[in-house]
């Protein structure tokens, strides 16, 4: 019996060369990827059921080719009500779908693989607990008073910032004024009207 990291490490070899060769020669990697397919099956590997999903999108089950979309493999969706019809006595009678699904389409076999789109939960909105009706703050004159201090203060400070900011940015410019007629050099500045 073959050991399970040696099982392992050849289904991933096969998977990486099909898609290597995906491109360049495709009917090569169907090939690989046909072996691929059997390899699993042979060898009785579990795919989880989001992984298998990915698998039987990116490989075609009849013949191997790596599906590509717009490439190798055509997509298109299936919304539900757009199935086969079949006539009946009333006429033609659309057969019931349920889900929304997937359509991909091999280019190279024409074969279907159909997945069909799951539905996401949909959220259930809590309701906040209902707000008691709280008993009226009483209201006096002077925390009204502070309230109206409180943007003036605001005010102030952003001004005072202001100002420092702007005195900052003189002092620099003064500075770099005394040290260019400090050193007594022409500057291009000079030059220019």
């Amino acid at each position: 019996m073959v050991p399970n990291d040696e099982i392992k490490a050849r289904e991933r070899f096969l998977q990486e060369a099909a898609h290597l060769l995906a491109v360049s020669s495709p009917t090569a990697a169907a090939f690989i990827g046909r072996a691929h397919h059997k390899f699993i099956e042979d060898a009785e590997i579990e795919i989880p059921s989001k992984e298998a999903d990915a698998y039987r999108r990116s490989i075609c089950n009849a013949c191997g080719n790596i599906m590509i979309p717009g490439w190798s493999c055509k997509v298109s969706n299936h919304l539900p009500g757009e199935g086969p019809t079949r006539k009946d006595n009333k006429g033609f009678k659309k057969l019931p779908q349920l889900e929304k699904s997937i359509r991909y389409t091999c280019l190279m076999c024409h074969r279907e693989t159909v997945q069909a789109l799951r539905h996401k939960a949909r959220r259930k909105n809590k309701k906040s607990a209902p707000v008691l009706d709280a008993a009226p703050v009483p209201t006096s004159n002077n925390p009204a008073k502070e309230v109206d201090n409180a943007p003036k203060t605001l005010n102030a400070s952003s001004k005072q910032r202001q100002k420092a900011r702007k005195g900052g940015l003189q002092a620099m410019l003064d500075k770099k004024k005394s040290q260019n007629s400090a050193s007594g050099g022409l500057d291009l500045m000079d030059f220019a009207m």
